[in-house]
């Protein structure tokens, strides 16, 4: 079975499917790490919304049923928000949006029972990305604004009430934090970006803020294009599904998947790498994905640069690997094309480390890049590594050969790459394995491969 879209998850969480189907999908959720991620996502920004606005009564038979096709089992998964501070996008702010800009700015700051208060410093809007920066004042320690300590999200609330989950980035300093929304596949004209936070540095209390966005005019200066280019490559099959090209920017996107030998090879991979293995450990080897390498280039033969990095969506699809990719350049004038270059895959690592909590903190060489792991508070683990050299992506804890972590986050900065992994609650740590799970490698193909995007 396939992944579940947005609109099919809330058809779960609602009950609105046969039996036969909604048992399929239970099952499907319990067993994908992203599925059951998205469920968890869902189900915790109803509940923020549920909070925020009158509640609507139902029928007990209602709910008896959404809470009996919930999965009862916990899955491993790792959240796919990521704090990478990576982003330094170039905004394009018309004076038509100016007033959306210095109107959001005049709201109240965000305050609780705490002497920090939050305030809209910033709104920047674009047909790519949404840039929201909000100030704090009052905070007086050393932490950072997100640390593995916060809670709170983000939510996309449309006018009727309803809410989705707003995918973002998140770049901080000390008294400010710049979150940064890719657009690409949001298509209402209006809504409000909902930021609710109890845990933030080191203090607990309730910040709310609410900012109201307008695309209205962008939209109606964007063109939408249906590409229908496919190629298969070197392992992977390529299919561009459509460009968007706005007033400043142009946007596409497209998906990779294995192909019948690339997975054949991945498997025997995988089979190598674990054949001395208990089965419970080999698990720990799954989802590996494909990326084409491209570049956009404009009517004039200019190479154009990213005005925002890659957004990749992993997707578990049976033994396949499938990436959707999101990307924004400047917008492209007629005569511009996509220039195929590579592919850079996910492939299977041997890295394996038994340890205990005294050999702690402990470092180790892979292909000439030192990694760091320590012990943080609150049974956590923390992976560094040269965020420039680093070659493993994704790493997977066992004790006592069953998966011992609930969730991983990734973050860089300058210098270094960081993976912190929380360990399920009750899991004794006084021994455990840490995993490799993934390597990426790169493949340059010896003539690009030409796409038209008009």
């Amino acid at each position: 079975m396939n992944c579940l879209s947005t609109e099919e998850m809330h058809d779960f969480i609602d009950g609105r499917i046969e039996d036969n189907k909604m048992m399929q999908m239970d099952k499907h959720i319990q067993s994908c790490a992203t599925c059951s991620a998205l469920l968890d996502e869902q189900l915790e920004t109803e509940q923020l919304i549920s909070s925020l606005f009158p509640p609507v009564h139902v029928d007990d038979s209602f709910t008896n049923q959404v809470m009996n096709q919930l999965p009862k089992k916990k899955t491993s998964l790792t959240k796919k928000r990521d704090w990478r501070a990576t982003f330094t996008a170039v905004a394009f702010v018309t004076a038509a949006l100016l007033f959306l800009v210095f109107s959001t700015m005049q709201q109240e700051p965000a305050t609780s029972s705490t002497p920090i208060t939050i305030k809209v410093k910033d709104v920047k809007l674009t047909d790519a990305y949404i840039t929201v920066t909000l100030a704090t004042s009052g905070y007086k320690g050393d932490e950072n604004f997100f640390n593995e300590a916060t809670v709170g999200d983000v939510a996309l609330v449309l006018p009727n009430g309803k809410s989705e989950i707003a995918s973002y980035s998140a770049e901080q300093s000390m008294n400010e934090i710049k979150f940064e929304f890719p657009l690409f596949n949001v298509t209402h004209d209006e809504f409000k970006l909902l930021f609710n936070y109890q845990h933030i540095y080191d203090v607990d209390g309730q910040w709310t803020l609410e900012v109201p966005i307008d695309r209205k005019e962008l939209l109606a200066q964007t063109e939408t294009v249906t590409l229908r280019s496919a190629f298969e490559k070197d392992g992977i099959d390529v299919n561009f599904i459509r460009a968007q090209h706005g007033p400043q920017n142009s946007l596409f996107k497209f998906e990779t998947t294995f192909t019948e030998d690339m997975a054949t090879f991945v498997e025997q991979q995988v089979e190598k790498f674990t054949v001395d293995l208990p089965l419970a450990e080999k698990e720990a080897y799954a989802g590996y994905n494909a990326q084409i390498l491209y570049d956009v280039i404009d009517a004039d033969g200019q190479k154009l640069k990213r005005s925002m990095p890659e957004d990749n969506v992993n997707i578990q699809n049976d033994r396949y690997a499938h990436t959707e990719t999101i990307s924004a350049y400047p917008s492209v004038k007629e005569g511009g094309y996509i220039a195929v270059t590579g592919a850079k895959f996910e492939l299977p690592t041997n890295v394996r480390h038994p340890l205990t909590l005294d050999q702690l903190p402990y470092s180790f060489t892979y292909k000439d890049t030192v990694y760091e792991v320590k012990l943080l508070p609150n049974q956590r683990l923390e992976i560094s590594s040269d965020a420039k050299a680093t070659t493993i992506n994704d790493w997977h804890i066992t004790v006592n050969n069953k998966p011992a972590w609930d969730t991983a986050r990734v973050r860089k900065d300058k210098e270094k790459q960081y993976t912190t992994i929380t360990f399920d609650e009750g899991i004794q740590l006084d021994s455990f394995i840490l995993y490799g799970q993934t390597e990426l490698k790169y493949v340059y193909f010896d003539e690009p491969i030409r796409v038209d995007i008009r």
